[in-house]
């Protein structure tokens, strides 16, 4: 649970919300950018995701001397935050490397399909829900995410989407979520998945635009983002979105502990009270 010194329950908010301010958190009233990962941070298409792979992964990992499955459930899921933001490809060669050190044997290609084509029947039917008008955008929205990039631009900021995930797929979901339209054109995911870098790209942006770290806010719910901003002297919130109920108000507790140690500066579960986190963010 947050230390109860480095949590800000805010007055305003209702009672499940609370703001995990750390230590290094500071405001950026200089702030032009603020950056999204796009799966669980803003997308809930691809909700369950977590689950679905340790359908897949769980009875590969041979199991060791007194160890238990819930052992091997435990692992993977510090294993699939650890990895979180990255091109998928690359943990599957991960798993691959640890089911082999185990005695198992693992193709990561085989991997990544027995995992990506049920999760893309998964989105497919979101898909339709969502070009019939059967599912609202909002549904599949992380809870406020949209009221959150209405304030932003209310104030004059730039937001942008970054992913780890294909660039035609996190292209097509933003679309289909009416997210483009806040971005300006800035949505990018990855098109070679093993030279591609969320830290890179951050910079060819900070180039393009004219703009340092102290102008930079990022919010994702994986490390990789987290340790790219911190390392570019950014602003990094965490956001350890519920995968089960959107707008639970409940911090994934997994997440978190992947996300601190990566550097975050704050934790939320999400944007459910959006004019508030603006103002903290942004110090005024």
């Amino acid at each position: 649970m947050p230390h109860p010194d480095l949590t800000v329950c805010l007055p305003t908010a209702p009672p499940q919300l609370n703001i995990e301010l750390l230590p290094s958190f500071a405001p950026r009233p200089k702030a032009t950018h603020v950056v999204f990962d796009f799966d669980g941070t803003l997308s809930w298409i691809r909700h369950g995701w977590p689950e679905m792979m340790q359908t897949v992964m769980g009875p590969r990992f041979p199991l060791q001397p007194n160890e238990t499955t819930e052992d091997i459930r435990a692992h993977l899921f510090n294993e699939m935050y650890r990895f979180n933001g990255q091109p998928t490809p690359l943990f599957m060669t991960e798993m691959a490397r640890q089911i082999s050190d185990r005695g198992g044997t693992a193709n990561p290609d085989e991997l990544l399909t027995a995992f990506i084509t049920p999760l893309d029947e998964m989105a497919n039917e979101r898909h339709r829900q969502l070009r019939t008008g059967e599912t609202p955008p909002d549904e599949l929205i992380v809870h406020g995410g949209r009221a959150f990039l209405e304030h932003l631009h209310t104030r004059g900021l730039k937001t942008l989407i970054l992913s780890g995930n294909p660039h035609t797929q996190i292209s097509e979901e933003a679309e289909l979520l009416d997210l483009i339209r806040y971005c300006n054109g800035r949505v990018q995911g990855h098109v070679h998945a093993e030279n591609f870098s969320k830290q890179t790209v951050l910079e060819e942006w900070m180039a393009e635009d004219g703009f340092t770290g102290e102008h930079l806010i990022m919010f994702g719910d994986g490390a990789a983002e987290i340790k790219a901003t911190r390392n570019l002297g950014g602003l990094s919130i965490g956001v350890c979105s519920d995968e089960a109920v959107n707008g639970s108000g409940v911090v994934d507790q997994s997440k978190r502990d992947i996300l601190l140690p990566a550097g975050a500066d704050a934790i939320i579960a999400d944007y459910r009270d959006p004019e508030l986190l603006t103002q903290t963010v942004l110090g005024q």
